[in-house]
């Protein structure tokens, strides 16, 4: 790695450590302004998420599905297509993998049917991403705005899957029969942590070896840095970005029955759940990195914890935390922060480069 490259890295990680370091803080001083009693609410919100088991649990399980989505997005992002629909797709891929378990029954052993669930929850993302894919392939759509409608008809078609579909009619409020005590993954340790755990950890290693051993991954990365340059070698841009976001919607399935599989016992979402977005987040603060979207999801579902603390213990909304992650995409997608710092480096890199190179040629 030459040292322009390594100043570039070393930057990226310090500038996203700055932004997340001011979001922060900004997030101290709202809490400050606005509570009645802000030293209280400030110490529930640094230290109450770590309080107890149970917060700490309620972390990890947070954090789950932010790291698969993120890993989801961090397909789109790596070719330069917001293709937006695993936010749809978190929510249908539950709906069907509930509907596919509800036909199953207690026919299979958990071994099989966990298995086959994560198969058709992966055939739906895939599915549902093939839409805003070729409709920007052959009909040159945009596709952030095809997404974004195509997860308001998901939302609408989930929900009435579930109402003519799945539904109880022995409860009183909108939810699917129960699931087969074969579809649904146990918690684990004294945390609760669900056992989807594995799942992301797994989705985590597979997605960066893929990103960074396979010549695929490269041809992703090349095609969203310089597609002209990909096109000059003689890569289809357009055959890469269609095959990574089919991908990341497959991926973008495994997180919506992750979550349906591990923390509920039946399927009662009536709306997208936001993951889908929350996981672009979390590949912009990972910087389409799979290997550091765990930390970005981590710090997100820790910041989300501390909200919900001093909701319920203090005088503050939940929803401060909305202001907190728009300063916090402001400030790691905005290119030009702490540029000025990194072209210095560089420039004094290179000075004492040919600094060196003249003396050697003197001698």
């Amino acid at each position: 790695m030459s040292k322009t490259q390594k100043i570039e890295t070393t930057m990226e990680l310090v500038r996203t450590l700055v932004g997340l370091l001011i979001a922060y803080v900004i997030a101290l001083v709202v809490l400050f302004a606005i509570s009645d009693d802000p030293v209280f609410v400030i110490r529930q919100f640094m230290v109450g998420p770590f309080t107890s088991a149970r917060r700490i649990g309620s972390i990890i399980n947070l954090a789950i599905p932010f790291t698969i989505c993120g890993l989801s997005m961090c397909f789109m992002y790596a070719v330069n297509r917001f293709n937006l629909v695993p936010e749809g797709i978190f929510m249908l891929s539950g709906c069907m993998v509930t509907w596919v378990a509800l036909s199953l029954g207690e026919s299979l052993p958990s071994v099989v049917m966990v298995p086959v669930l994560l198969v058709v929850a992966i055939l739906t993302g895939v599915a549902v991403a093939f839409i805003p894919a070729i409709m920007e392939r052959k009909f040159n759509a945009n596709v952030v705005v095809v997404s974004l409608m195509l997860n308001s008809i998901i939302g609408y078609l989930g929900t009435a899957i579930l109402r003519y579909k799945l539904r109880d009619a022995d409860i009183a409020f909108l939810g699917s029969r129960k699931l087969p005590a074969a579809a649904s993954l146990p918690k684990i340790s004294s945390f609760k942590i669900q056992s989807g755990l594995f799942i992301a950890i797994i989705c985590v290693v597979v997605v960066a070896v893929l990103f960074y051993k396979t010549s695929f991954g490269w041809k992703m990365r090349l095609v969203g840095e310089n597609p002209s340059f990909a096109k000059a070698v003689g890569l289809s841009a357009v055959g890469v970005s269609f095959a990574a976001q089919l991908i990341g919607g497959g991926v973008a399935g495994i997180a919506g029955a992750t979550e349906i599989l591990s923390n509920y016992e039946r399927f009662q979402w009536t709306a997208t759940t936001q993951h889908g977005f929350d996981g672009l987040l979390v590949a912009v603060l990972a910087k389409k990195n799979p290997a550091l979207v765990p930390i970005g999801a981590l710090f997100l579902a820790y910041i989300r914890i501390g909200a919900d603390v001093v909701n319920t213990t203090g005088d503050i909304p939940t929803e401060f935390v909305t202001v907190i992650q728009g300063i916090i995409i402001l400030l790691i997608a905005a290119e030009s922060f702490m540029s000025k710092t990194k072209n210095k480096m560089i420039f004094k890199a290179a000075q004492k480069d040919a600094e060196a190179a003249k003396s050697k040629a003197a001698a």
